[in-house]
């Protein structure tokens, strides 16, 4: 059974701002001020630490300058499994270390103390109930225990079986392990419980604290606050796909103006777009290759790669003629308009 800890002053450098529970007048004036604040996720994406977002789409949706993400399939369901992996991980835990563990709610959304632009939200609390080893070193024996009832945080994640090798072994991904690092940033704790479920195996893993990982995460915070918020300049792109999109999410197209693109941009683009053209066209040769050295067969190897073949169909539609016979089932089954922006490099003459 998971508990609830109501403490507000339980964090000596974190100060509550409310109570997620409620939807009163403290809450909705702090989300509509949301961009006052930067959160777990969002310094791993200021860092540089994670593959959806980066300083640039930060900046954007804190001004308010991309559309807003309104979840999907799987913040949905990640949303719904974390009270019950809250309950799972406590079973799976005593039963594999002989050890109590105890899960607690802390439903409060805090800042921290002195840095009032740093945000925490975490998904709660834990504690053991005995010493808990979570790293040994035959060889040296060296070893690394969280203290008997020592309150640790809580992140837990529902992850893709496609990504499963992100966490083997000791292997944590950066944007949640800076994600931890930041929350033990602000509200001061040592160790947070890293939970996820893969496939249908509830797991988990022991961060800790590292002061020197929290030093530079704060001072990247504060540099991107003070030199992009408060001035609002936004940062350079890094290359993400998201960030092309919020870029032409802030653009008309409706000036027929010729701009001087400097520092070599367009030449740049245009080499790196053949030198894609021409490994595209190596790899296509390659396959080929491999194909005809297969033969009739769907498997292969060279003692260190393996290749397995698959027959794979698909349906195709004619949308075209399907719209001008069946215009009603058309619209029931259409779902929704693509729109993009594309262009294409020449030479001038």
């Amino acid at each position: 059974m998971v508990g609830f800890i109501e403490d507000k002053e339980i964090f000596e450098s974190a100060r509550v701002i409310f109570d997620t529970r409620k939807d009163d007048e403290e809450r909705t004036k702090w989300l509509k001020i949301r961009g006052k604040s930067i959160g777990g996720s969002e310094i791993a994406k200021i860092a540089g630490y994670s593959k959806y977002g980066s300083a640039l789409t930060v900046f954007n949706d804190k001004l308010g300058l991309s559309e807003k993400f309104k979840g999907n399939i799987h913040t949905v369901f990640g949303n719904r499994m974390k009270p019950l992996i809250k309950e799972w991980i406590q079973d799976d835990f005593e039963e594999a270390t002989k050890i109590e563990l105890r899960i607690f709610e802390y439903p409060y959304m805090m800042i921290h103390k002195k840095y009032k632009f740093f945000s925490a939200n975490i998904n709660g609390l834990a504690r053991f109930e005995d010493n808990y080893k979570y790293y040994e070193n035959l060889d040296t024996k060296e070893s690394e225990f969280i203290p008997k009832n020592e309150l640790v945080g809580l992140e837990i994640k529902t992850v893709s079986e496609f990504l499963k090798n992100r966490w083997e072994g000791d292997e944590i991904p950066n944007e949640y392990y800076y994600k931890c690092q930041w929350y033990m940033g602000v509200t001061g704790l040592n160790y947070f419980l890293l939970v996820y479920l893969i496939g249908k195996e509830v797991k988990w893993k022991i961060i800790s604290r590292n002061e020197e990982a929290i030093k530079v995460l704060f001072e990247i915070g504060q540099d991107f606050w003070e030199k992009h918020i408060l001035e609002k300049v936004p940062p350079a792109p890094v290359g993400l796909p998201c960030e092309t999109k919020e870029i032409l999410y802030n653009q008309t197209l409706n000036k027929d103006i010729e701009v001087n693109i400097g520092d070599n941009k367009l030449e740049r683009y245009k080499v790196i777009d053949e030198q894609i053209k021409a490994l595209e066209k190596e790899k296509e040769q390659l396959k080929q290759l491999i194909y005809l050295e297969l033969g009739e067969s769907k498997k292969g190897s060279n003692g260190l790669y393996k290749v397995t073949r698959y027959e794979i169909k698909k349906d195709k539609i004619d949308s075209k003629l399907l719209n001008e016979k069946y215009p009603v089932t058309y619209a029931a089954i259409k779902n929704g308009t693509t729109e993009y922006v594309t262009m294409r490099i020449t030479k001038c003459k």
